[in-house]
Formats: structure tokens, sequence, C-alpha cells
């Protein structure tokens, strides 16, 4: 046998003990029955690995929960929500009710009105001061023929019709709102323009028809073409103005058109 002394083992009869590093995280493991003991060593490196990954996991589970708290709330809220739909719906639903009880009275006021021979109200809608002018420009861009009489008093006239060739551009008169785009049994296809102070222009026996119900026109724009013969008259454009219930005379209100020789007949 060697006379050298035996190499010191450690008493656990692991090898080498392990110094650690500055830093360095060192987890002991240890049984009930004292047997097996384990010593974990983890590096400078691998502890801020670990940390940055309990970092991570940490946001991850503070976006999940905040998550949850929110998608709870929102969820809380659809009872409500769906309360508050089913209200508005139903007074969707009334006031569809009450607009038809309305139009059916009105529709019954006219017909008392036309039973008692007077002549049925329009509705007078609100249109705009600021923009709104007065129908005193010529409807066409020619001149054209008046048929019949030219010089019918205010009290007796009913509008007048214009000939002209049928496709011609019919200019709105003044500048205001379309409250009606309709066709007549015995006008044709009929635009209703209002203007400001209750005037009103109507424009008949129409072809092609560009604007809508609730369009704003300004003066001299063209708004529908002229329509072919109607009623054993030659092509023409029926027009009209009303201030209020009473018909005008369109000509006395003319400032431009043929009454001051800027058209040319």
């Amino acid at each position: 046998m060697s006379d050298e002394p035996a190499q010191k083992r450690p008493p656990n009869g692991y090898g080498n003990i392990y110094t650690p590093h500055a830093g360095s995280m060192i987890i002991h493991v240890q049984r009930e029955s004292g047997l097996a003991n384990r010593t974990i060593v983890l590096s400078l490196r691998q502890v801020r690995l670990l940390r940055r990954g309990a970092y991570a996991l940490g946001a991850l589970l503070a976006v999940v929960i905040l998550s949850w708290f929110y998608l709870a709330s929102q969820a809380a809220r659809v009872p409500l929500l769906t309360h508050r739909i089913q209200t508005m719906q139903h007074d969707v639903n009334r006031l569809d009710t009450l607009r038809l009880a309305l139009k059916g009275l009105e529709t019954r006021f006219q017909q008392v009105q036309t039973m008692f021979g007077a002549a049925p109200t329009l509705p007078q809608p609100l249109v705009s001061t600021s923009s709104a002018t007065l129908p005193d420009h010529w409807p066409l861009p020619v001149a054209g023929s008046i048929i019949g009489q030219a010089d019918r008093s205010a009290a007796a006239v009913h509008g007048i019709d214009i000939a002209i060739d049928a496709g011609t551009a019919v200019r709105a008169a003044g500048a205001g709102i379309v409250v009606e785009v309709s066709t007549d049994a015995v006008y044709g296809r009929t635009i209703r323009v209002a203007h400001s102070d209750g005037y009103q222009s109507i424009y008949a026996n129409l072809r092609d028809v560009r604007v809508g119900k609730g369009d704003h026109v300004t003066a001299g724009a063209p708004i529908a073409t002229s329509g072919d013969a109607r009623l054993a008259l030659p092509p023409h454009l029926h027009f009209e103005v009303r201030h209020g219930d009473a018909d005008v005379n369109p000509i006395s209100l003319m400032k431009e058109g043929p009454a001051h020789g800027d058209l040319q007949r």
C-alpha cells in the first residue's frame, strides 16, 4: 500500500466542492430521509434568464387578468344595452304608428276641405332664408313660346305652358329645396321646389328628373328636361309659382328672362 495519505473527499461523496461566482444562485435539495441530497448551482447568466422569464410571465399574467376584468365589465353591460335597444325599438314603432295616424288625419282633412270646396292646403316646408331666394328666374335656357294668353291676371292664372323642344334643360327658377318629386296623372312627372318667404315653384311635364326630394338647388341649376306633347298640346313645360295657397303669375316675378330681353324668342 502506498504511504501517501489518501485524498480527502467531501462527506457527501459527490466530488469537488463548486465555489460559485458572485451573483450565482445555489439551490440545496434535501429529502426527508437525508439520502441523495442534491445541490443545484445556477450561474449568473442562468439567474438573469430565470429573472427575465419570471418578469415576462408576470407581465403576461397581468395582461390576462386585466383582459378578463375588461371583458367581464363589457359582458355585464350587455343586458343593459339590450334593454336600451328594445326600448328604442319600441319608441320607433310608436313613432311609425303616430306618423301613419297623422298621415291618415291629413288625408281626411284634405277630403273634408275638398267636400266643402276649399283648395287643399299644401304643407309649407321650412327653408333656410340664408340660401333660398324668390323664384324670379326664367326656368329655361331659351325663351320658348307661352301657349295661350300671355297676359293673364294673377287671380286667374294657374301656371303657364311654355312650348319648347322636348329634351330642353329645365332650370330652377330660384334657390331652394326640393320638397316633392312625383308623377301626376294630368301633368306627368313633377318637381316642386320651396323658396324663401313661402314661395314655391312647380315644374311639370318633365322627362329626365335630375334631383331628388330633399336636394338643395341654386337659381338656374338644371333639375330636369322638358317632356313630349301632352293633353293635345305641343311639347312644353308646365310652370307654376305659388305663394302659400295662392297662385301667382310667374311672369310678374321674373327679374330675368324674355320679359327683360335677356333671352331671344
